[in-house]
C-alpha cells in the first residue's frame, strides 16, 4: 500500500458533475465527456477551462481532426469546434451510437441495434461523413464491434462479437472484408499499437495480434476487459482481476475495469462490487483505494487522466508521480485535509 490517494498523486483535479464516459488527452487539449451529455475541453499544462458543451448523453467516443471535435452520444455524430466549442452539426444515427475515428477530413462512426427479446446486439451500421457532415456511404453488418481504429491504408479495422467473431477491413468504396482468427471467442476489446497492428482482446481470455508478433496468449483463459499498448509496453485486465504486462502477470481482488500506461508503469483499476482499487505496477507494486468506480484512463506520453462514476477527471504526470510515491505515506491525516480543501475550491470554480 503506498498511503496516497489519486488526489495527492494528480497535477490537478477537474469535475464534470456526472459519471464520466470518455476521455481524450492529445497536445495540450484535455477532453472528456459525461454520461448526463456534458462536454468539457480543458487546458491540459495547467487545468483552465476552455469551453464546454451539452448534447444528449451519454457520450461514448471522441476524436480530434483537422481541429475539429467527432463525438458521438445517444443516437447522434456531432461535430465541435476545436478552438470556440461551437457545435457546428449534428446527425442522427441509426440504433445507439458507439465509436468515432476521425482523419482527413474522413468520419468514421458505428451504431448498434440492441434487442431486448434476445438480449444481445443484432446488428450495426458503419458510417462515413465527410468533415461537412455529409453521409458518403454506409455498412451494414451482423454483428457489433467491440474495438474499432482506424488503418493506414485509409480505411478502418472492427474486432467483432457473435456471430461471425475474427475481424473486418473496411476501405471507403469498397464491401467489407472479414478474417477469421485462430481463436473463434468472440472480441471484447481491442487497441491499435501503430497504424497497421493492432491488439484483439478474447472472451476466453486470449489476445490476438494483427501485424505483429507482440504476443497471441494472455496467460489468462478469464474474458479480457480492458487492453492498451502505448509504444512498446502493452498491459491486458481481465474479468477475473488478472493483469497481465508485457510477460509479467499479477493477480487482484475484483475485476478489471480499466488499464493504461503512464511512462513505463502499468495502470489498473478494478471493482470488487463495492470497493474500487487503482494498481501501480512499476518497479515495486503500489495499490490505492478510491472511493469511486473507474472506468475510464487514457495516457499521452508521460501523462494519464483518470476519470470516474462521480465525474472527477485526475490529470496524473509521470515525474510527480514518481516523486509523490517515493515520499511517505503516512501523512495521511494532512493528505485527506488538503484533499477536502481542493474539493471545496473545485466547488466554487464549478459554481
Amino acid at each position: 500500500m503506498s498511503g496516497h490517494s489519486l488526489e495527492s498523486l494528480a497535477s490537478f483535479v477537474r469535475d464534470l458533475n456526472s459519471a464520466c464516459s470518455a476521455l481524450l488527452i492529445e497536445g495540450n487539449n484535455l477532453l472528456a465527456g459525461s454520461h448526463e451529455g456534458l462536454l468539457k475541453c480543458w487546458d491540459s499544462a495547467s487545468g483552465d477551462l476552455r469551453w464546454s458543451v451539452e448534447v444528449a448523453g451519454p457520450i461514448s467516443s471522441l476524436s480530434i481532426d483537422n481541429d475539429r471535435i467527432y463525438t458521438t452520444a445517444s443516437a447522434s455524430l456531432h461535430a465541435i469546434d476545436m478552438i470556440s466549442g461551437k457545435l457546428l452539426w449534428s446527425r442522427e444515427l441509426e440504433g445507439g451510437s458507439d465509436y468515432v475515428k476521425a482523419s482527413k477530413g474522413s468520419v468514421w462512426a458505428t451504431s448498434s441495434v440492441y434487442e431486448l427479446e434476445v438480449a444481445d446486439f443484432i446488428e450495426a451500421t458503419i458510417w462515413r461523413f465527410n468533415e461537412d457532415g455529409d453521409k458518403l456511404e454506409s455498412w451494414i453488418i451482423a454483428e457489433r464491434p467491440w474495438c474499432f481504429d482506424l488503418h493506414k491504408d485509409g480505411g478502418v479495422l472492427l474486432g467483432l462479437g457473435r456471430p461471425r467473431c475474427g475481424y473486418l477491413m473496411i476501405q471507403p468504396g469498397e464491401k467489407p472484408i472479414h478474417h477469421q482468427l485462430e481463436t473463434e471467442s468472440p472480441v471484447t476489446c481491442g487497441c491499435r499499437s501503430s497504424e497497421d497492428c493492432f491488439l484483439l482482446g478474447h472472451a476466453d481470455g486470449s489476445i490476438s495480434s494483427i501485424g505483429s508478433d507482440i504476443l497471441s496468449d494472455s496467460g489468462s483463459n478469464s474474458l479480457v476487459t480492458d487492453i492498451y499498448n502505448l509504444g512498446s509496453e502493452w498491459i491486458s485486465g481481465h474479468d477475473d482481476g488478472s493483469i497481465r504486462m508485457n510477460e509479467n502477470q499479477h493477480r487482484i481482488l475484483g475485476s478489471i475495469d480499466s488499464v493504461s500506461v503512464l511512462d513505463k508503469d502499468g495502470w489498473a483499476s478494478s471493482w470488487n462490487g463495492s470497493e474500487t482499487q487503482i494498481t501501480i505496477l512499476g518497479d515495486t507494486t503500489n495499490t490505492i483505494p478510491h472511493n469511486a468506480r473507474v472506468r475510464q484512463m487514457h495516457s499521452s506520453d508521460v501523462r494519464l487522466v483518470v476519470g470516474d462514476e462521480q465525474g472527477r477527471l485526475f490529470l496524473l504526470e509521470a515525474e510527480i508521480v514518481e516523486r509523490r510515491l517515493s515520499e511517505s505515506g503516512d501523512s495521511n491525516e494532512i493528505s485527506d485535509q488538503n484533499s477536502e480543501i481542493r474539493a471545496r475550491l473545485r466547488m466554487l470554480r464549478n459554481r
